[in-house]
Formats: structure tokens, C-alpha cells, sequence
């Protein structure tokens, strides 16, 4: 799992030229007396989950999206154990749940940890990026 973890970072390091945060107050997602970590933010409204994992941890991570703070999520999905309904459940809930659709982006990439698409992937990301409104430094 951890490849993949860091394979999804790697994409998101390259689709925003370094300019994501990756720890930090940033990435805290309150949940009253306890609070998670997303795995990031890009600029000052885009919070970012990066999940490999089953359909219950996806829908988790979701849940942290929804939480943040930053008005605009983006999820990205990666193909390792993701069931062929991820996509449309995440897009389902985080409409549902009060999120208008130009706020959000649900990207399935084509790479993994073990098997990198690294160029396609960080382009994919970088298109939803711009069309959640990140301007790109020097742009």
C-alpha cells in the first residue's frame, strides 16, 4: 500500500510543480476533540485525498474531504484495490452532501505503485486542479 501512497503523492508533486502541501496546519481536518490528515492542499481552497484502498476506506476518505475546511475537494483514485463504482460513489457523496459540482474533481488514474503512468496521471490531475480555478505560479 505504501507504494501506492507514495505514487499518488509523486502525481501530485508533478501535476502542481511542487507547489502542493503535504503536512503541515494545512492538511487538518477537525473532527471536534480529534482530527485527521488529509494527504493535501494546492493553493489556498483545494484540499486533495489520494486513496488506493477499498470501497469503505475511499468512502473515509471522503468523509476527511468533506470535513476540511477548503471549499474545493479533489479526490484522486488510485487503481489498486478501487472497485469499479469508486468513482461514481465519491462524485454521489460529495454532491450529496452539499458540495456543487464546479467544487469538486474525482480523477481515476491510470498508474500505481508498481506500475507508474506518472506523465498521464500528473496531466489528469493538473486538468482538474485548473478547472477547480488553481493558478499555477507564473501563470
Amino acid at each position: 500500500m505504501e507504494q501506492h501512497d507514495k505514487y499518488g503523492k509523486s502525481v501530485l508533486g508533478q501535476a502542481t510543480d511542487n507547489a502542493c502541501i503535504c503536512c503541515g496546519h494545512s492538511v487538518i481536518t477537525s473532527y471536534g476533540m480529534s482530527c485527521a490528515q488529509i494527504d493535501g492542499t494546492v493553493g489556498r481552497t483545494i484540499a486533495v485525498e489520494i486513496e488506493s484502498r477499498t470501497g469503505k476506506q475511499v468512502r473515509g476518505a471522503v468523509l476527511d474531504l468533506l470535513l476540511h475546511p477548503y471549499p474545493k475537494k479533489l479526490m484522486i483514485l488510485i487503481p489498486a484495490h478501487i472497485g469499479s463504482h469508486q468513482v461514481a460513489e465519491c462524485e454521489f457523496l460529495l454532491s450529496r452532501f452539499g458540495i456543487a459540482a464546479e467544487n469538486f474533481r474525482v480523477v481515476l488514474l491510470d498508474g500505481r505503485g508498481g506500475s507508474p503512468c506518472l506523465r498521464i496521471d500528473a496531466i489528469r490531475t493538473r486538468i482538474a486542479l485548473l478547472e477547480l480555478g488553481w493558478k499555477p505560479l507564473g501563470a
